[in-house]
């Protein structure tokens, strides 16, 4: 049996590689995600062992995608962040950029209603925004709701299919949440 190294950037590369993670993914979502590792590879014409150098089981191809995603997303913010004057407004915009770029992996997490990886995206420039808004630094409570605010924002552009030309409006959004957050959320600063 092939050893299962998972979806990285060098192999999402690699032509072959990526073929068959199509052929993969058009069998996880004709059969509507219920399907066995074997019928997957008999449907998606490869190897068994094949199959298994991509995923371990069908229930792990959606966490896959969202641990490659955030390997890749992070290492953009990192490259950001180290420029220690980049606006919040640009962030956010590399981001949603981003989105674009990996469009059919978004639009499944959004089809399965898995949240967990835009929090995570937006979990990464915590400390930005909390100076962006000028929250004390311990506003857990605060930061969990304008978390889930964002996400439903970009959910909604989601589900209308990421259309770049609705970015602009998006972001502009995204940032008069972020600016009136503060007063928004004053009531939750005291608990």
């Amino acid at each position: 049996m092939t050893k299962y190294v998972g979806l990285t950037e060098k192999r999402m590369a690699n032509k072959r590689f990526r073929k068959t993670e199509e052929a993969i993914l058009r069998v996880f979502f004709e059969e509507d995600y219920y399907v066995q590792m074997g019928e997957m590879a008999e449907k998606a014409g490869v190897a068994r062992s094949t199959i298994y150098s991509h995923h371990r089981a069908v229930r792990e191809i959606l966490p896959d995608y969202e641990k490659y995603v955030l390997r890749k997303y992070r290492r953009v913010v990192r490259r950001m962040m180290k420029n220690g004057n980049v606006r919040l407004k640009r962030i956010y915009l590399s981001m949603l950029f981003f989105m674009i770029q990996e469009k059919r992996i978004f639009e499944m997490l959004i089809k399965n209603h898995r949240r967990t990886l835009f929090e995570m995206m937006i979990g990464e420039i915590k400390m930005k925004v909390i100076s962006y808004a000028r929250l004390p630094k311990n506003s857990e409570k605060i930061f969990r709701v304008y978390i889930s605010e964002v996400v439903g924002l970009v959910e909604e552009w989601g589900r209308e299919g990421f259309l770049e030309v609705e970015i602009e409006k998006l972001l502009s959004e995204i940032m008069y949440l972020t600016d009136t957050m503060r007063s928004r959320l004053a009531p939750l600063m005291d608990n």
